[in-house]
């Protein structure tokens, strides 16, 4: 039992993206714990979106963990540059820079595709690739709840806005 245990903690702490002796800021913490606009708004206005912490990486990196749609909004209202190159640090992912595009950490951190779809609606360009070449449907690939979903099945032709995926069907394409 104890052999168990010992190997169960173990597991736990090679998991990427679970913070080892971890201190989060204020702002950090809104966002990890933010339900909604109200909660987020306890930011206020003077807060820098596009800030990066030593732990846990950028604001918007943690809204993406904690799949709020109202974050990511709240965050890209406040300047937070969603094209940027974001660090992997604390969420390693094999074969891949210590640096990538923020779309492509979406691709793989995304815990639903309501995320990727409000991103694609908002022009977020997904048509990027990290400095290895790596593109979207690579970092799809290793994220375990999108990895075979409709955003992959057609490729680029289901990153594009919602209304432009309405028409296309309507007129039978």
């Amino acid at each position: 039992m104890k052999n168990f245990l010992l190997l169960s903690v173990l597991c736990l702490l090679s998991i990427p993206g679970i913070a080892q002796d971890c201190a989060y800021t204020r702002e950090q913490e809104i966002v990890r714990g933010a339900e909604n606009l109200r909660e987020m708004s306890a930011l206020g206005e003077n807060f820098d979106a596009n800030a990066t912490y030593p732990c846990g990486g950028t604001l918007a990196q943690l809204a993406v963990l904690r799949g709020n749609l109202d974050s990511l909004d709240y965050l890209y209202a406040h300047g937070a540059d969603f094209d940027a190159l974001v660090s992997l640090k604390g969420y390693e992912i094999p074969e891949a820079p210590d640096e990538i595009p923020f779309p492509l950490f979406v691709a793989r951190y995304a815990p639903n595709s309501a995320i990727v779809d409000a991103m694609v609606n908002s022009d977020i360009n997904f048509k990027v690739q990290d400095s290895l070449g790596h593109d979207v449907f690579w970092y799809f690939e290793r994220n375990p709840v999108l990895r075979r979903s409709y955003l992959t099945r057609k490729g680029w032709d289901s990153l594009i806005p919602i209304g432009e995926r309405i028409r296309r069907i309507q007129e039978g394409k």
